[in-house]
Protein backbone atom coordinates (compact mmCIF):
# COMPACT_ATOMS: atom_id res chain seq x y z
CA UNK A 1 0.00 0.00 0.00
CA UNK A 2 2.96 2.08 -0.57
CA UNK A 3 0.77 4.48 -2.70
CA UNK A 4 -1.62 5.12 0.03
CA UNK A 5 0.72 5.91 2.52
CA UNK A 6 2.80 8.47 0.00
CA UNK A 7 -0.29 10.30 -0.57
CA UNK A 8 -1.44 10.00 2.63
CA UNK A 9 1.57 11.31 4.30
CA UNK A 10 1.33 14.69 1.56
CA UNK A 11 -1.97 14.99 2.41
CA UNK A 12 -1.89 14.93 6.12
CA UNK A 13 1.63 16.92 6.24
CA UNK A 14 0.77 18.98 9.25
CA UNK A 15 -0.68 16.18 11.12
CA UNK A 16 3.17 13.80 10.81
CA UNK A 17 4.53 16.88 12.54
CA UNK A 18 2.01 17.33 15.09
CA UNK A 19 2.36 13.06 15.37
CA UNK A 20 6.13 13.22 15.54
CA UNK A 21 5.95 15.84 18.40
CA UNK A 22 3.50 14.14 20.01
CA UNK A 23 5.49 11.02 20.11
CA UNK A 24 8.28 12.59 22.28
CA UNK A 25 5.88 13.31 24.94
CA UNK A 26 3.06 10.98 24.90
CA UNK A 27 3.75 6.83 25.13
CA UNK A 28 3.06 5.99 21.84
CA UNK A 29 1.90 9.84 20.78
CA UNK A 30 -1.62 9.26 21.88
CA UNK A 31 -3.81 9.24 25.33
CA UNK A 32 -6.09 6.00 24.34
CA UNK A 33 -4.65 3.17 22.27
CA UNK A 34 -7.78 3.77 20.33
CA UNK A 35 -6.23 6.22 18.11
CA UNK A 36 -2.84 4.58 17.43
CA UNK A 37 -2.74 4.49 13.94
CA UNK A 38 0.13 3.65 11.13
CA UNK A 39 2.02 5.87 9.30
CA UNK A 40 0.39 8.80 11.78
CA UNK A 41 -2.97 9.55 13.25
CA UNK A 42 -4.84 12.71 12.25
CA UNK A 43 -5.03 15.68 14.24
CA UNK A 44 -7.82 17.27 14.27
CA UNK A 45 -8.28 21.20 15.01
CA UNK A 46 -12.10 21.66 15.32
CA UNK A 47 -15.37 19.79 14.71
CA UNK A 48 -19.25 20.52 13.61
CA UNK A 49 -21.85 18.56 12.87
CA UNK A 50 -21.05 15.68 11.65
CA UNK A 51 -17.39 16.99 10.36
CA UNK A 52 -13.91 17.44 11.42
CA UNK A 53 -11.00 18.98 10.31
CA UNK A 54 -7.58 17.97 10.22
CA UNK A 55 -4.58 20.28 11.10
CA UNK A 56 -3.68 20.61 7.07
CA UNK A 57 -7.39 22.04 6.65
CA UNK A 58 -9.45 18.62 5.51
CA UNK A 59 -13.05 17.95 5.90
CA UNK A 60 -13.71 14.79 6.86
CA UNK A 61 -17.04 13.62 7.70
CA UNK A 62 -16.83 11.97 10.90
CA UNK A 63 -18.14 8.12 11.46
CA UNK A 64 -16.19 7.55 15.02
CA UNK A 65 -18.97 10.65 16.49
CA UNK A 66 -16.46 10.95 19.98
CA UNK A 67 -16.12 6.81 20.82
CA UNK A 68 -20.02 6.51 20.63
CA UNK A 69 -20.22 9.37 22.74
CA UNK A 70 -21.58 11.98 20.22
CA UNK A 71 -25.54 11.65 18.92
CA UNK A 72 -26.57 15.19 18.26
CA UNK A 73 -23.55 16.01 16.08
CA UNK A 74 -20.49 17.85 17.36
CA UNK A 75 -21.33 21.06 18.91
CA UNK A 76 -25.03 20.79 19.29
CA UNK A 77 -25.83 24.65 19.84
CA UNK A 78 -27.79 23.37 23.17
CA UNK A 79 -24.97 21.47 24.45
CA UNK A 80 -22.61 24.51 23.92
CA UNK A 81 -25.15 26.91 25.80
CA UNK A 82 -25.86 24.44 28.93
CA UNK A 83 -22.26 24.76 29.12
CA UNK A 84 -20.65 28.02 28.71
CA UNK A 85 -23.34 29.13 31.02
CA UNK A 86 -22.25 26.62 33.83
CA UNK A 87 -18.42 27.39 32.99
CA UNK A 88 -18.69 30.84 33.79
CA UNK A 89 -20.43 30.13 37.84
CA UNK A 90 -17.51 27.64 37.75
CA UNK A 91 -15.85 24.03 37.05
CA UNK A 92 -15.59 22.29 40.07
CA UNK A 93 -17.00 23.31 43.75
CA UNK A 94 -16.07 20.30 46.18
CA UNK A 95 -19.79 20.28 46.78
CA UNK A 96 -23.03 19.39 46.18
CA UNK A 97 -24.91 21.04 43.52
CA UNK A 98 -28.73 20.80 42.09
CA UNK A 99 -27.36 19.77 38.92
CA UNK A 100 -26.59 16.43 39.78
CA UNK A 101 -30.13 15.93 41.04
CA UNK A 102 -30.90 17.20 38.11
CA UNK A 103 -28.88 15.03 35.58
CA UNK A 104 -30.04 11.77 38.11
CA UNK A 105 -33.39 12.64 37.14
CA UNK A 106 -33.09 12.49 33.38
CA UNK A 107 -31.27 9.34 34.05
CA UNK A 108 -34.57 8.03 36.12
CA UNK A 109 -36.57 9.30 33.60
CA UNK A 110 -35.45 7.51 30.79
CA UNK A 111 -33.54 4.18 31.90
CA UNK A 112 -35.68 1.37 33.18
CA UNK A 113 -33.68 0.00 35.46
CA UNK A 114 -32.58 3.47 37.18
CA UNK A 115 -33.99 3.90 41.02
CA UNK A 116 -30.95 5.73 41.96
CA UNK A 117 -27.75 6.91 40.53
CA UNK A 118 -23.88 7.34 41.28
CA UNK A 119 -21.86 9.02 38.83
CA UNK A 120 -18.26 8.46 37.82
CA UNK A 121 -15.72 10.11 35.53
CA UNK A 122 -16.12 7.31 33.13
CA UNK A 123 -17.25 3.54 31.62
CA UNK A 124 -14.47 1.82 32.90
CA UNK A 125 -15.24 3.42 36.79
CA UNK A 126 -18.75 2.86 36.20
CA UNK A 127 -18.38 -0.82 35.70
CA UNK A 128 -15.85 -1.09 38.66
CA UNK A 129 -18.30 0.50 40.83
CA UNK A 130 -21.21 -1.86 39.50
CA UNK A 131 -18.80 -4.86 40.20
CA UNK A 132 -18.32 -3.25 43.49
CA UNK A 133 -21.83 -2.97 44.44
CA UNK A 134 -22.91 -6.49 43.20
CA UNK A 135 -20.09 -8.21 45.61
CA UNK A 136 -21.03 -6.12 47.67
CA UNK A 137 -24.89 -6.53 48.20
CA UNK A 138 -24.61 -10.19 47.48
CA UNK A 139 -21.36 -10.97 49.48
CA UNK A 140 -20.37 -13.42 46.29
CA UNK A 141 -17.18 -12.34 45.22
CA UNK A 142 -17.16 -13.87 41.46
CA UNK A 143 -18.65 -12.21 38.14
CA UNK A 144 -19.67 -14.41 34.65
CA UNK A 145 -18.74 -12.46 31.40
CA UNK A 146 -18.97 -13.40 27.81
CA UNK A 147 -15.81 -13.59 25.60
CA UNK A 148 -15.49 -10.69 23.80
CA UNK A 149 -17.50 -8.12 25.26
CA UNK A 150 -15.65 -5.19 26.36
CA UNK A 151 -16.05 -3.49 29.81
CA UNK A 152 -13.24 -1.07 29.91
CA UNK A 153 -9.11 -1.80 30.38
CA UNK A 154 -9.02 -2.29 33.91
CA UNK A 155 -8.51 -5.97 35.87
CA UNK A 156 -10.87 -8.00 36.43
CA UNK A 157 -12.88 -6.60 34.01
CA UNK A 158 -10.17 -6.62 31.07
CA UNK A 159 -10.39 -10.53 31.88
CA UNK A 160 -12.26 -12.45 28.29
CA UNK A 161 -12.47 -9.56 26.25
CA UNK A 162 -10.06 -11.23 24.15
CA UNK A 163 -11.59 -13.78 21.57
CA UNK A 164 -10.29 -16.47 23.37
CA UNK A 165 -11.77 -17.54 26.51
CA UNK A 166 -9.23 -18.07 29.37
CA UNK A 167 -6.61 -16.26 27.63
CA UNK A 168 -6.10 -14.15 31.33
CA UNK A 169 -6.60 -15.98 34.50
CA UNK A 170 -8.37 -14.28 37.37
CA UNK A 171 -9.79 -16.56 39.95
CA UNK A 172 -12.87 -13.82 40.32
CA UNK A 173 -14.13 -14.09 36.74
CA UNK A 174 -15.63 -17.21 34.73
CA UNK A 175 -15.69 -16.45 31.07
CA UNK A 176 -18.39 -18.23 29.22
CA UNK A 177 -17.50 -18.62 25.52
CA UNK A 178 -20.53 -17.98 23.70
CA UNK A 179 -24.21 -16.96 24.53
CA UNK A 180 -25.83 -20.29 25.16
CA UNK A 181 -28.00 -20.17 28.88
CA UNK A 182 -27.51 -24.07 29.04
CA UNK A 183 -23.53 -22.94 29.62
CA UNK A 184 -24.64 -19.91 31.81
CA UNK A 185 -27.24 -22.13 34.11
CA UNK A 186 -24.12 -24.84 34.72
CA UNK A 187 -21.74 -21.98 35.52
CA UNK A 188 -24.10 -20.86 38.17
CA UNK A 189 -25.07 -24.79 39.13
CA UNK A 190 -21.52 -25.30 40.09
CA UNK A 191 -19.84 -22.04 41.28
CA UNK A 192 -21.93 -20.30 44.14
CA UNK A 193 -19.48 -17.66 44.28
CA UNK A 194 -20.81 -16.08 41.56
CA UNK A 195 -22.75 -12.76 42.54
CA UNK A 196 -23.04 -11.14 39.06
CA UNK A 197 -23.48 -11.54 35.11
CA UNK A 198 -22.31 -8.71 33.23
CA UNK A 199 -22.89 -8.09 29.37
CA UNK A 200 -23.37 -5.92 26.65
CA UNK A 201 -26.81 -6.34 25.91
CA UNK A 202 -26.69 -5.70 21.86
CA UNK A 203 -23.47 -8.29 21.92
CA UNK A 204 -19.21 -7.57 22.50
CA UNK A 205 -19.11 -4.34 21.24
CA UNK A 206 -22.12 -2.95 21.20
CA UNK A 207 -22.94 -5.94 18.42
CA UNK A 208 -20.52 -7.25 16.86
CA UNK A 209 -21.45 -10.62 17.22
CA UNK A 210 -25.54 -9.69 17.95
CA UNK A 211 -27.27 -11.43 20.81
CA UNK A 212 -30.56 -12.74 20.20
CA UNK A 213 -33.58 -10.99 22.22
CA UNK A 214 -34.71 -14.09 23.84
CA UNK A 215 -31.15 -14.81 25.27
CA UNK A 216 -31.51 -11.44 27.26
CA UNK A 217 -35.31 -12.75 28.33
CA UNK A 218 -33.51 -16.43 29.18
CA UNK A 219 -30.44 -14.50 30.91
CA UNK A 220 -32.99 -12.90 33.06
CA UNK A 221 -34.98 -15.45 34.28
CA UNK A 222 -31.95 -17.31 34.96
CA UNK A 223 -30.29 -15.13 37.38
CA UNK A 224 -33.36 -14.38 39.08
CA UNK A 225 -33.48 -18.15 39.81
CA UNK A 226 -29.97 -18.21 41.56
CA UNK A 227 -30.18 -14.97 43.57
CA UNK A 228 -27.51 -13.28 40.76
CA UNK A 229 -27.62 -9.87 39.95
CA UNK A 230 -27.82 -9.10 36.09
CA UNK A 231 -25.68 -5.87 35.33
CA UNK A 232 -26.07 -4.41 31.59
CA UNK A 233 -23.15 -2.81 30.49
CA UNK A 234 -24.83 0.15 28.31
CA UNK A 235 -21.96 2.39 28.09
CA UNK A 236 -22.63 2.84 23.96
CA UNK A 237 -26.27 1.73 24.02
CA UNK A 238 -27.12 3.62 26.58
CA UNK A 239 -29.48 6.50 25.13
CA UNK A 240 -28.46 5.79 21.45
CA UNK A 241 -30.47 2.28 20.59
CA UNK A 242 -33.47 4.01 22.60
CA UNK A 243 -34.13 6.66 24.62
CA UNK A 244 -34.40 3.82 26.98
CA UNK A 245 -31.43 2.53 26.00
CA UNK A 246 -31.07 -1.53 25.03
CA UNK A 247 -33.24 -2.31 27.66
CA UNK A 248 -35.53 -0.05 27.26
CA UNK A 249 -36.11 -1.52 23.29
CA UNK A 250 -35.60 -5.38 24.39
CA UNK A 251 -38.00 -5.50 27.22
CA UNK A 252 -35.31 -6.99 29.72
CA UNK A 253 -34.86 -4.87 32.55
CA UNK A 254 -31.60 -5.60 34.36
CA UNK A 255 -30.89 -5.21 38.46
CA UNK A 256 -27.45 -2.47 37.99
CA UNK A 257 -27.27 -0.49 34.19
CA UNK A 258 -23.72 1.35 33.74
CA UNK A 259 -23.85 4.21 31.56
CA UNK A 260 -21.31 6.75 29.46
CA UNK A 261 -20.69 8.27 26.03
CA UNK A 262 -23.80 9.37 25.48
CA UNK A 263 -24.96 10.22 29.64
CA UNK A 264 -22.61 13.47 29.32
CA UNK A 265 -23.12 15.11 25.93
CA UNK A 266 -19.99 14.67 24.48
CA UNK A 267 -17.81 15.43 27.96
CA UNK A 268 -16.47 12.75 30.36
CA UNK A 269 -19.02 10.96 32.63
CA UNK A 270 -20.18 7.48 33.79
CA UNK A 271 -22.61 6.11 36.14
CA UNK A 272 -24.07 3.32 37.55
CA UNK A 273 -28.09 2.91 37.44
CA UNK A 274 -30.10 0.50 39.61
CA UNK A 275 -32.23 -0.60 42.01
CA UNK A 276 -32.41 1.48 45.42
CA UNK A 277 -31.32 -1.88 47.84
CA UNK A 278 -28.51 -2.83 45.87
CA UNK A 279 -27.59 1.11 44.95
CA UNK A 280 -28.11 2.27 48.88
CA UNK A 281 -25.05 -0.05 49.56
CA UNK A 282 -23.17 3.33 49.19
CA UNK A 283 -24.88 4.63 52.28
CA UNK A 284 -24.58 3.43 56.15
CA UNK A 285 -28.42 2.88 56.29
CA UNK A 286 -28.28 1.31 53.20
CA UNK A 287 -25.60 -1.29 53.75
CA UNK A 288 -26.83 -1.79 57.48
CA UNK A 289 -30.41 -3.06 56.42
CA UNK A 290 -28.76 -6.02 54.41
CA UNK A 291 -26.22 -6.60 56.94
CA UNK A 292 -23.07 -5.57 54.81
CA UNK A 293 -20.73 -2.69 55.88
CA UNK A 294 -20.79 0.65 53.70
CA UNK A 295 -19.57 0.52 49.83
CA UNK A 296 -16.58 3.40 49.61
CA UNK A 297 -16.84 5.56 46.02
CA UNK A 298 -14.87 8.31 45.65
CA UNK A 299 -14.40 10.46 42.91
CA UNK A 300 -12.81 13.71 42.51
CA UNK A 301 -14.80 14.76 39.17
CA UNK A 302 -17.66 12.41 39.73
CA UNK A 303 -20.73 14.20 39.06
CA UNK A 304 -18.20 17.19 37.94
CA UNK A 305 -20.77 20.09 36.89
CA UNK A 306 -19.21 20.85 33.30
CA UNK A 307 -20.48 17.14 32.23
CA UNK A 308 -23.84 17.39 34.34
CA UNK A 309 -24.75 20.45 32.76
CA UNK A 310 -23.66 18.90 28.95
CA UNK A 311 -25.82 15.88 29.89
CA UNK A 312 -29.15 16.98 31.23
CA UNK A 313 -29.03 19.61 28.12
CA UNK A 314 -28.03 16.70 25.73
CA UNK A 315 -30.98 13.95 27.42
CA UNK A 316 -33.14 15.88 27.30
CA UNK A 317 -33.10 15.94 23.29
CA UNK A 318 -32.48 12.34 23.64
CA UNK A 319 -35.59 11.71 25.70
CA UNK A 320 -37.96 12.52 22.70
CA UNK A 321 -36.20 9.45 20.37
CA UNK A 322 -36.35 12.08 16.79
CA UNK A 323 -32.17 12.22 17.07
CA UNK A 324 -32.06 8.30 17.48
CA UNK A 325 -34.57 8.20 15.11
CA UNK A 326 -32.65 10.40 12.20
CA UNK A 327 -29.46 8.31 13.11
CA UNK A 328 -30.88 4.99 12.93
CA UNK A 329 -32.49 6.18 9.19
CA UNK A 330 -29.10 7.27 7.83
CA UNK A 331 -27.01 4.42 9.10
CA UNK A 332 -29.59 1.96 7.28
CA UNK A 333 -29.24 3.86 4.13
CA UNK A 334 -24.92 4.00 5.03
CA UNK A 335 -24.97 0.30 5.48
CA UNK A 336 -27.25 -0.57 2.65
CA UNK A 337 -25.78 2.03 0.14
CA UNK A 338 -21.95 0.23 1.21
CA UNK A 339 -22.82 -3.18 0.68
CA UNK A 340 -24.52 -2.20 -2.59
CA UNK A 341 -20.94 -1.04 -3.76
CA UNK A 342 -18.90 -4.31 -2.31
CA UNK A 343 -21.60 -6.60 -3.81
CA UNK A 344 -20.52 -4.56 -7.52
CA UNK A 345 -16.69 -5.06 -6.57
CA UNK A 346 -17.55 -8.62 -6.22
CA UNK A 347 -15.58 -8.70 -2.27
CA UNK A 348 -16.22 -10.78 0.61
CA UNK A 349 -16.86 -7.65 2.75
CA UNK A 350 -19.84 -6.78 4.52
CA UNK A 351 -21.76 -3.68 6.39
CA UNK A 352 -23.62 -4.66 8.98
CA UNK A 353 -25.27 -3.50 12.47
CA UNK A 354 -28.30 -2.57 14.41
CA UNK A 355 -29.52 1.28 15.31
CA UNK A 356 -27.12 3.59 14.61
CA UNK A 357 -24.26 1.49 14.35
CA UNK A 358 -22.08 0.02 11.56
CA UNK A 359 -19.88 -2.40 12.00
CA UNK A 360 -17.00 -2.61 9.46
CA UNK A 361 -15.97 -6.47 8.18
CA UNK A 362 -13.26 -6.52 5.83
CA UNK A 363 -12.69 -10.36 4.23
CA UNK A 364 -15.10 -12.53 6.15
CA UNK A 365 -13.84 -15.66 3.89
CA UNK A 366 -17.18 -16.65 2.18
CA UNK A 367 -17.12 -15.01 -0.81
CA UNK A 368 -20.48 -16.51 -1.50
CA UNK A 369 -22.42 -14.38 0.62
CA UNK A 370 -24.15 -10.90 -1.37
CA UNK A 371 -22.77 -7.96 1.23
CA UNK A 372 -26.53 -7.30 0.87
CA UNK A 373 -27.57 -10.73 2.40
CA UNK A 374 -24.85 -10.61 5.18
CA UNK A 375 -26.43 -11.81 8.48
CA UNK A 376 -23.19 -11.86 11.05
CA UNK A 377 -24.75 -15.46 12.49
CA UNK A 378 -23.26 -17.13 8.38
CA UNK A 379 -19.50 -16.17 9.54
CA UNK A 380 -17.74 -17.68 12.69
CA UNK A 381 -18.15 -15.69 15.61
CA UNK A 382 -14.31 -15.39 15.77
CA UNK A 383 -13.82 -13.85 12.30
CA UNK A 384 -16.38 -11.20 13.78
CA UNK A 385 -14.60 -10.39 16.63
CA UNK A 386 -11.40 -9.77 14.43
CA UNK A 387 -12.96 -7.98 12.54
CA UNK A 388 -11.93 -9.99 9.29
CA UNK A 389 -8.35 -8.26 8.12
CA UNK A 390 -7.04 -5.61 9.79
CA UNK A 391 -4.40 -4.78 8.11
CA UNK A 392 -7.05 -4.31 5.21
CA UNK A 393 -8.86 -2.68 7.04
CA UNK A 394 -6.50 -0.04 7.82
CA UNK A 395 -5.32 0.38 4.15
CA UNK A 396 -9.47 0.77 3.57
CA UNK A 397 -9.30 3.97 6.41
CA UNK A 398 -6.31 5.57 5.21
CA UNK A 399 -7.87 5.21 1.51
CA UNK A 400 -11.24 6.59 2.95
CA UNK A 401 -9.23 9.73 4.62
CA UNK A 402 -7.53 10.60 1.55
CA UNK A 403 -11.34 10.95 0.43
CA UNK A 404 -12.30 12.94 2.97
CA UNK A 405 -14.28 10.52 4.97
CA UNK A 406 -13.14 8.94 8.28
CA UNK A 407 -14.39 4.95 9.27
CA UNK A 408 -14.17 3.27 12.41
CA UNK A 409 -14.37 -0.78 12.87
CA UNK A 410 -17.50 0.21 15.25
CA UNK A 411 -18.82 3.58 13.08
CA UNK A 412 -21.31 5.75 15.00
CA UNK A 413 -24.36 7.65 12.64
CA UNK A 414 -25.63 11.08 14.46
CA UNK A 415 -28.32 13.21 14.05
CA UNK A 416 -26.32 15.44 11.73
CA UNK A 417 -25.33 13.09 9.05
CA UNK A 418 -26.66 14.58 6.15
CA UNK A 419 -27.90 12.56 2.70
CA UNK A 420 -25.59 14.74 1.05
CA UNK A 421 -22.55 12.99 3.81
CA UNK A 422 -23.66 9.83 2.80
CA UNK A 423 -23.46 10.46 -0.94
CA UNK A 424 -19.75 11.55 -0.42
CA UNK A 425 -19.17 8.40 1.35
CA UNK A 426 -20.35 6.38 -1.24
CA UNK A 427 -18.26 8.08 -3.42
CA UNK A 428 -15.19 7.72 -1.58
CA UNK A 429 -15.99 4.45 -0.77
CA UNK A 430 -15.71 3.56 -4.65
CA UNK A 431 -12.57 5.65 -4.84
CA UNK A 432 -10.41 3.95 -2.00
CA UNK A 433 -11.53 0.30 -3.38
CA UNK A 434 -10.06 1.70 -6.53
CA UNK A 435 -6.79 2.49 -4.53
CA UNK A 436 -6.37 -0.61 -2.93
CA UNK A 437 -6.87 -2.31 -6.14
CA UNK A 438 -4.05 0.06 -7.81
CA UNK A 439 -2.08 -1.03 -4.53
CA UNK A 440 -2.10 -4.42 -5.30
CA UNK A 441 -4.31 -5.26 -1.63
CA UNK A 442 -7.68 -6.48 -3.86
CA UNK A 443 -7.71 -9.08 -7.03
Amino acid sequence: MKRIIERYAALFAADARAAQRAAALLPGGVSTDSRIMQPFPVHVSHAAGAHKWSLGGSDLIDYWAGHGAILLGHNPPAVVNAVGEQIRKGTHYSACQTIEADWAQRVIDLIPSAERVRFAASGTEANLLALSLAQTYTGKPKLLRFVGHYHGWREPLITGSEMVAGSFVDDRVRVCAGHDLETVAQALANDSRIGCIILEPTGPSSGVVPIDGDFLHGLRELTRSYGVLLIFDEVVTGFRVSPGGAQGYCGVTPDLTTLAKLLAGGLPGGAVAGRADIMDCLTEEGARRIGRHKLTHMGTFSGNPLSAAAGVAALGHLSTGAPQRLAEHSALDLRRGLNEIIDRHGLDWAVYGESSMVKFLVGHGGATIPAADFKPGLVDPRILLRRGDANLFQALRLALLINGVDIAPSSFLTAAHSDADLDKTFAAFEDAIGLLRRDGLLP
